[in-house]
């Protein structure tokens, strides 16, 4: 199953390099110094690890995780979704909620997603 999914001609090339729009890379999203990281996983993913001081926001539970996001965001740092692999679209679906709930476009998806974050702290 995994090696036809791999092979499906509708699939996305991953390049590391190539962002598509509304991403940002590892290293640029670390630069931003007032940023705040968005978990877009399950909350079991969330519970097992994230980002350090990352708030869990997810589509399944957004009713109920907005409503803490706005109590927690400070209103006006950068906001960084992230999702599980290179593959995962939740945290574009979180990211454009975002956009649209709070009228902002410093919203944006980490490319490689929480797979990109675990190989770089080596």
């Amino acid at each position: 199953m995994t090696g036809t999914w791999l092979l499906h001609p509708d699939l996305p090339s991953w390049d590391p390099m190539t962002l598509e729009e509304g991403e940002i890379l590892l290293e640029e999203a670390l630069k931003i110094e007032n940023k705040t990281w968005i978990d877009a996983r399950d909350q079991a993913a969330f519970e097992n690890d994230h980002i350090l001081d990352a708030i869990l926001l997810n589509e399944n539970d957004w009713d109920y995780l907005f409503g803490k996001f706005i109590q927690t965001w400070d209103g006006i740092s950068v906001l960084i979704v992230y999702c599980d692999s290179r593959t995962c679209a939740a945290s574009n679906g979180v990211a454009e909620r975002l956009k649209q709930a709070l009228g902002t476009e410093e919203v944006y998806v980490l490319k490689g997603g929480w797979e990109t974050w675990l190989e770089n702290q080596n």
